[in-house]
């Protein structure tokens, strides 16, 4: 029954939700860019990334479940550590976490069109893998 049911999970997953994610994705980095220039960055991030992820993860389809709600103190700083064994992490975090965050991401990103715009300016902090001293000092100016 299993296998079945990743037989027939096949084309949904590659005609409708492969290209939906591509479009949701693309349409979301261009609200982001434009939300980042006419609200601040923490409405536009939330907005967006909580949207984007709810969107993508119910129809993959994902259903969180989330408990400890009550023990996440929104004036405490937080290190959220993903482990990326999945795409699911980032919907995760960004969709049902509830606290404003900013990602640490490799420098190479930044490169994307519309997508590293919008990732400076949200605040996100990007990191050159190959040097540590500039990648702590990316980390550091963040803490500020």
């Amino acid at each position: 029954m299993k296998r079945l049911l990743y037989i027939l999970y096949q084309p949904y997953k590659w005609f409708i939700f492969g290209p939906f994610f591509v479009i949701s994705t693309f349409l979301t980095c261009i609200l982001a860019f434009v939300l980042i220039f006419t609200t601040n960055s923490k409405f536009a991030n939330s907005i967006c990334g909580t949207g984007w992820s709810k969107l993508n993860s119910y129809l993959t389809p994902m259903f969180v479940k989330r408990t400890g709600k009550e023990n996440i103190d929104k004036k405490q700083s937080y290190v959220i550590v993903s482990n990326h064994q999945s795409q699911y992490d980032i919907f995760v975090i960004y969709g049902w976490l509830g606290i404003n965050f900013k990602w640490i991401m490799k420098q190479e990103l930044r490169k994307i069109p519309v997508f590293g715009i919008a990732s400076e300016k949200l605040g996100h902090i990007f990191i050159d893998r190959s040097n540590m001293a500039a990648a702590l000092a990316s980390i550091n100016s963040a803490k500020k």
